[in-house]
């Protein structure tokens, strides 16, 4: 089940329902688990699996490929390069890129007959409650977003977030 909160915007002074979060994130030990109860595979087999996953991940990457996982989505890398750009294609150099992001699209799955789309992650019969609780920080707050700052909503689908970290 998810929930969520009904928060005001400042651009417009009218409420809307935000996702939050109710508890700490699951780290690996937790989905390590929950894939074990699902599979045949240990959970230490898995957490060793999603432990190296990141590394290998950046390896692939850091050799000019996406990396797709399948029903989850691609990673690749990006780029912050310098406000203002060169005037010149020539004057272009790795010096202009002032950092390096990871994009994530998650995958997407199409309904049949109706042209519609949705991402695969998203599971098509969510249940959504309204949260009266206290809720905790989203993991962006600690980068200055999201939805403990008072920001748009936390994880909304942004696809300049790095799910790697």
């Amino acid at each position: 089940m998810a929930f969520y909160k009904v928060q005001q915007m400042k651009q417009n002074g009218r409420y809307y329902p935000v996702a939050v979060l109710v508890a700490k994130p699951a780290g690996i030990d937790e989905v390590a688990e929950q894939i074990a109860e699902a599979s045949t595979v240990s959970k230490a087999d898995i957490a060793a699996v999603l432990t190296a996953l990141p590394a290998v991940m950046a390896r692939i990457m850091n050799s000019g490929r996406s990396v797709r996982l399948d029903n989850i989505g691609t990673f690749r890398y990006t780029i912050n390069a310098r406000k203002g750009g060169q005037e010149t294609e020539k004057k272009v150099t790795a010096a202009d890129i002032q950092g390096t992001r990871i994009r994530f699209l998650p995958e997407t799955a199409y309904k049949t007959g109706t042209g519609a789309t949705t991402r695969t992650l998203v599971g098509g019969n969510i249940s959504w409650d309204k949260w009266t609780g206290s809720t905790v920080p989203d993991e962006a707050d600690t980068e200055g977003g999201g939805e403990g700052t008072g920001g748009s909503g936390g994880s909304d689908g942004n696809t300049d977030d790095n799910p790697l970290g």
